[in-house]
C-alpha cells in the first residue's frame, strides 16, 4: 500500500510552525524553477558574449507576458481547490484540478504557435536592439515549445500547494535544476549550440518536471489524486477558477506589460544597458522569489481558513507571513548589497555590465523589504474573492503610476538609476493599498461571520 502523502493542515493547530514548514520548500521550489533561466543566463554570460545575454534578457519580457495568464489560472486553481479542501470537499477539489489542467494543456498549445508565429514582430515594437533580435528571436521559438509542459507544472503543483503539499514540487524542481546545470553545460559548453542551446536545455527539463509532477501527483495515498483519464472541464468550477484566475493572470500581465515600458526605455541606452538590466533581473530574483513563496503561502493559507471560516487566524497568519517576508527579505538583500561584485558576477563576466547593473540595485534593493505587503496582502485578498480588487490596485499602482513616472523621470533626469527607482516608489504605494483593502475586508468578514457569504465576485 501507497503510503500517504505529507500534507500540511493550515486550518488548525500554531500559525508559525506549519508556516515554516510551507514555506521552505516553496522558496527552494522558487530558486530551483528559476534555475532553468539563472543558470541559462550564467552560463550566456561567461561563455558566449553580451550580445547573446542581451538576446535572452530581451526575451524574458515577453516569454513572461505569454505565460502570465495561465500563471494567474494556477492561482485560480490553488485558491478553488484550497477552499474546497478547508470545507471538507475532496471531490470538488480534485475536479478543480483536472478542469484547470484541461484548460492549461489546451491553452499552452494555442499561445505557443501565436508565440513562435508573431515573437519576431513583438521584438521589434520593444525596440530590440537589431543586433540582438535573430539570437532573441531563435532563443524565443525554441523556448515555447515547452509551454504546454510549463502549464502542466504549474497548475497541478499548484494543486498539490493546495491540499498543503509543498516538499513535492519541491523534490521535482531540485532534480530538473540539476539536470538544466548538466543540460546548459552540455549544449553551450561541448557542443556549442550557443543561444539555442540555452533554450533547448530549458526546454527538456521544463518538460521534465511535467511528467514528474503529473507521476507523483497521481500516486494512490494523495488527498487528491490527478488522473489522465479524468481530463475534462466542468463548467460550474472553471467559472469558479476564471473568476479568481482571470484577474490574477491579468494582474500578472499588467506587471509585466509595465516592465515592457521599462525595457522600452531601457533599450534606449544601448546594449549594455540591455545585458546590465537583465543581469539586474537575475540578482534581483535571489530576492523576490522568497517573497514569491510567502505569497503562495499566503494564497493557501487563506483559501485553506476561508473554506473553514476561521477569519481571525487568516489576519493573524497574514502578519506572521508578512513578517516572514520583510525579514527574509532583508537579509537576502543585505547579503548582496554587501557582496555585489561577487554575487553579480556569477550571472555576467563583462565588467561594464557589472558595473551598470549594482548601480541599479544599489538604488532599488534597499527597499525590497516592502514588496512582501503586496504578496501576502495580495494572495489573502484573493483567496478572500477580492480577486478584482487585487487586479486595480496592481494596474493604477504598478502600470499607470509606473508609466507615468518612467515617463516623467526619462524627460528630466534620463539615467539608468533614475528607471530603476520607479520600483520602489511604486512598491511603497502599492504595499500601502494591499494593506489598508486587507485589513478593512478582513475585518468585515470577522465581522459577519459567515464562512458561506461570499463576494459577489466569486460567489
Amino acid at each position: 500500500m501507497k503510503k500517504k502523502a505529507k500534507t500540511i493542515d493550515m486550518t488548525n493547530g500554531p500559525i508559525f510552525g506549519p508556516l515554516v514548514l510551507f514555506i521552505l520548500p516553496l522558496i527552494g521550489g522558487s530558486i530551483f524553477q528559476q534555475l532553468y533561466n539563472t543558470v541559462d543566463f550564467i552560463f550566456v554570460g561567461n561563455f558566449l558574449d553580451k550580445t547573446a545575454a542581451a538576446a535572452v534578457g530581451a526575451s524574458a519580457t515577453l516569454i513572461n507576458c505569454t505565460i502570465g495568464l495561465f500563471t494567474g489560472i494556477a492561482v485560480g486553481t490553488t485558491v478553488v481547490a484550497a477552499r474546497a479542501i478547508g470545507g471538507g470537499d475532496l471531490k470538488r477539489a480534485e475536479k478543480t484540478i483536472h478542469t484547470s489542467v484541461t484548460l492549461g494543456i489546451i491553452g499552452g498549445i494555442v499561445l505557443m504557435a501565436v508565440g513562435i508565429l508573431f515573437s519576431p514582430g513583438i521584438l521589434r515594437l520593444l525596440n530590440t536592439p537589431e543586433s540582438v533580435m535573430p539570437q532573441a528571436i531563435l532563443y524565443i521559438r525554441i523556448y515555447l515549445i515547452s509551454l504546454p509542459m510549463l502549464f502542466f507544472y504549474n497548475i497541478v503543483s499548484g494543486g498539490l500547494r493546495a491540499e498543503g503539499d509543498s516538499s513535492t514540487p519541491f523534490k521535482v524542481l531540485v532534480i530538473c535544476g540539476l539536470l538544466n546545470v548538466v543540460f546548459d553545460a552540455f549544449f553551450i559548453v561541448v557542443v556549442k549550440m550557443g543561444v539555442a542551446g540555452v533554450a533547448v536545455a530549458t526546454t527538456l527539463t521544463q518538460s521534465l518536471s511535467a511528467l514528474m509532477i503529473g507521476i507523483f501527483a497521481s500516486r494512490k495515498g494523495r488527498t487528491i489524486r490527478f488522473s489522465f483519464r479524468k481530463l475534462g472541464i466542468d463548467g460550474a468550477l472553471l467559472k469558479g477558477v476564471l473568476r479568481i484566475g482571470l484577474p490574477a493572470g491579468i494582474q500578472t500581465i499588467i506587471i509585466t506589460i509595465s516592465n515592457v515600458f521599462v525595457q522600452y526605455f531601457i533599450n534606449d541606452f544601448g546594449e549594455t544597458a540591455v545585458a546590465a538590466f537583465a543581469t539586474y533581473y537575475k540578482v534581483e530574483n535571489l530576492i523576490f522569489l522568497s517573497i514569491l513563496a510567502v505569497g503562495q503561502a499566503s494564497t493557501t493559507f487563506a483559501g485553506q481558513n476561508m473554506g473553514a471560516g476561521n477569519y481571525r487566524r487568516i489576519r493573524k497568519g497574514s502578519i506572521i507571513m508578512l513578517c516572514l517576508g520583510a525579514g527574509i527579505t532583508i537579509v537576502v538583500a543585505g547579503l548582496i548589497l554587501l557582496f555585489p561584485n561577487v554575487v553579480f558576477r556569477w550571472f555576467m563576466k563583462d565588467q561594464d555590465v557589472i558595473a551598470n547593473a549594482i548601480s541599479l540595485a544599489m538604488v532599488s534593493f534597499p527597499f525590497y523589504w516592502i514588496y512582501p505587503a503586496i504578496e501576502v496582502f495580495g494572495g489573502a485578498i484573493r483567496s478572500l474573492g477580492y480577486s478584482i480588487t487585487s487586479m486595480v490596485v496592481i494596474i493604477i499602482n504598478l502600470c499607470v503610476v509606473r508609466i507615468g513616472l518612467l515617463s516623467f523621470f526619462s524627460k528630466t533626469i534620463h539615467t539608468m538609476q533614475s528607471l530603476a527607482a520607479v520600483y520602489p516608489i511604486t512598491w511603497a504605494t502599492a504595499a500601502i493599498s494591499f494593506t489598508v483593502i486587507f485589513f478593512i475586508v478582513i475585518r468585515k468578514f470577522i465581522k459577519k461571520n459567515e464562512p458561506n457569504d461570499l463576494p459577489n465576485d466569486i460567489a
